[in-house]
């Protein structure tokens, strides 16, 4: 087996450890299994995958010019000059899953966030520990972060200080997702958002 499809493969193990976590949280907190909307749950993942890949190689350049440093890299199959890694069409992905199941429990519990982009700014708390698992899992079962924080503020795991980067590629995913999730199903609105990532991930 050639070593890419090692890696897609571990990539696939830790997304499919994600799906069935956030799908049991969720049911957990309503007390009864979570019936899924295929198609809002597809167009979550596929926004939440473009928007997060281009803002953390955004957002992560943005931080190298100001700071003079990196504040993160990648280190299974990276990218980008290390700011992304290819197995992000697949670990992206499981976080607009999560940011799926996140909104449908609001709902549920008659929770009503306004104006809507606050809930964006949640990104900026749920990414870091999300962070901390997705690193846990890799350290765990593959000896190796994923990513690699250079502040040892959190060992490395994620950082402080990429609070206020998670809160603004929320509040983007927000103002991008709530209006198409209110438009009428259009199933070619996953397919490009998901194909533009991907040409995103393969121009890196």
């Amino acid at each position: 087996m050639s070593h890419a499809a090692i890696l897609v493969l571990q990539g696939l193990s830790g997304a499919l450890v994600g799906v069935v976590l956030f799908y049991l949280l969720g049911s957990l907190l309503l007390r009864e299994w979570v019936r899924i909307d295929a198609y809002q749950l597809l167009l979550s993942m596929a926004v939440a995958f473009l928007v997060a890949i281009v803002c953390e190689v955004s957002l992560g350049k943005l931080y190298y010019l100001v700071m003079g440093d990196h504040l993160w890299q990648y280190r299974v199959w990276p990218i980008h000059d290390g700011y992304t890694s290819v197995l992000n069409f697949i670990i992206w992905p499981v976080y607009g899953y999560y940011v799926y199941f996140f909104h449908y429990v609001l709902q549920q519990k008659s929770v009503e966030i306004r104006p809507h982009w606050l809930k964006g700014l949640v990104s900026g708390f749920d990414g870091p520990l999300l962070e901390i698992l997705a690193n846990g899992f890799f350290l765990l079962f593959y000896g190796t972060f994923y990513f690699y924080y250079l502040p040892d503020d959190m060992r490395h795991f994620t950082s402080i200080q990429v609070i206020p980067l998670y809160m603004v590629m929320g509040v983007i995913l927000t103002l991008l997702l709530e209006p198409l999730l209110k438009k009428p199903p259009r199933w070619h609105y996953p397919a490009l958002f998901y194909l533009a990532g991907v040409g995103f991930v393969l121009a890196g």
